[in-house]
C-alpha cells in the first residue's frame, strides 16, 4: 500500500485474503482489467443532497461497491467524516468534480493502466488482473488493496493547474496530483496483489527489513510496468545521502518498530522524509535485479521472495560512503 497516503498495516491481511480468494489458480485464465467507477457518481449526488451526514450515509455508502464497502471499515469513513471533510475543503471538491467524474474505462488513463497490466503480464508469467475501484475518501489513502481488487482513492488524484490547494491541510496538499499519476499508484498496487500470492505477504511481515522489502519491490516493479515510481521525491533527497540512510536503516532492520521508516510521512522532517523504507527496500530491489542476468527470474525472485534477508543478501547490496 502506499503511503502517499500509503498503506498500513492493515492492507497485508486484505492483500493476501484477496489473492488468496481470487487468485488462488495460478493457472486461471487473465481477465481483462475491470475498472469500477460507479461509486463516484454517487459521491457526487450526495454533495448535490446537501453535502449532509445523512446524504453521504444514504446516497454513497449504503449503496456502495463491494470494495468501497471494505474501505468504510478499514479507514472508519462515515457520512458524518465525509461531509466535514467537503465542508472544510469546498473550493477543492468543487474544483476537482469534472476531473472525477471524466475516470471511466475508456478514459486515456485507464487506458495506459490496461496497457500496464499486459506489461506486467509480459514481466511476470504467473500476474493476475486485480479489479480497480476508484472512490473518494477523506484523505487517509491514495491506494490499497482489498478482497476485491485495488482501491483508489480518487481525491488524491484529481487535481490539476487551475486546482485551489490553499485549503488543505499540509499531509493533504502535498499528496495530491492530477489523474496522470493513477497508472503510478495501480502498477505499485498490483504488484502487492502479486505479492500476496507467493511471496512475503503470505505471512505478516513483521520486521523495517521486510516491510520495506515489500514496499520498495512495489515501487521497483512498479516503476518497470509504469516508467516511474510514486516516491520520486523520497528518492531525491536520499539519493545522495545513500550510504549515511543505509547506516542508519541497518540499525533498525530487525526491529519490529516501523515509526523512522514506513508510514510516517506525517512526522517528515527536511533532515528525516518520511518513507525512507520505501527507498531503501527499492535500492535492495534494484540491486538484486541488476545482478541478476535472468530478468525474468530476477522479477520472480523478488515478488516470490519469502524471506527478505536472503534477498538482501543475494543483492549484494551495501552502499558506502
Amino acid at each position: 500500500m502506499k503511503t502517499l497516503p500509503n498503506a498500513t498495516r492493515a492492507y497485508i491481511i486484505a492483500a493476501a485474503a484477496f489473492a488468496l480468494a481470487a487468485c488462488s489458480d495460478s493457472t486461471a485464465p487473465v481477465a481483462k482489467a475491470d475498472f469500477v467507477v460507479e461509486d463516484i457518481a454517487r459521491f457526487w449526488e450526495a454533495v448535490d443532497a446537501g453535502a449532509g451526514a445523512d446524504a453521504f450515509q444514504s446516497r454513497y455508502l449504503a449503496p456502495a461497491s463491494g470494495a468501497l464497502k471494505q474501505f468504510i471499515v478499514s479507514r472508519s469513513i462515515t457520512g458524518s467524516s465525509l461531509s466535514q471533510m467537503v465542508r472544510a475543503y469546498p473550493r477543492y471538491f468543487a474544483a476537482i468534480r469534472a476531473n472525477t467524474l471524466a475516470l471511466n474505462a475508456s478514459s486515456p488513463t485507464l487506458s495506459i493502466v490496461s496497457a500496464n497490466y499486459e506489461r506486467m503480464r509480459q514481466l511476470y508469467a504467473r500476474a493476475v488482473t486485480p479489479r480497480v475501484t476508484f472512490v473518494i475518501g477523506r484523505f487517509s489513502t491514495g491506494g490499497t488493496v482489498t478482497n476485491d481488487g485495488i482501491v483508489v482513492g480518487t481525491e488524491f488524484f484529481s487535481s490539476d493547474a487551475a486546482t485551489p490547494l490553499d485549503e488543505l491541510n499540509a499531509f493533504a496538499r502535498a499528496n495530491v496530483k492530477p489523474a496522470t499519476a493513477l497508472p503510478a499508484i495501480i502498477a505499485h498496487e498490483n504488484v502487492h496483489v502479486q505479492q500476496s500470492r507467493f511471496g512475503l505477504l503470505l505471512r505478516s511481515a513483521r520486521t523495517v527489513l521486510e516491510f520495506s522489502v515489500v514496499e520498495g519491490s512495489a515501487d521497483f516493479i512498479g516503476e518497470l510496468v509504469s516508467g516511474t515510481q510514486i516516491n520520486q521525491h523520497i528518492h531525491a533527497w536520499a539519493l545522495p545521502r545513500e550510504a549515511a540512510v543505509w547506516q542508519a536503516f541497518k540499525s533498525d532492520m530487525n526491529s519490529t518498530d516501523l515509526t523512522r521508516w514506513l508510514y510516517n510521512q506525517q512526522n517528515s522532517t527536511p533532515d528525516w522524509p518520511g518513507d525512507l523504507g520505501y527507498f531503501v527496500g527499492y535500492r535492495i530491489a534494484k540491486a538484486y535485479y541488476d545482478r541478476t542476468a535472468d530478468k525474468a527470474a530476477a522479477i520472480k525472485g523478488i515478488i516470490e521472495v519469502r524471506d527478505a534477508t536472503v534477498l538482501l543478501e543475494a543483492s549484494g547490496y551495501n552502499p558506502q560512503p
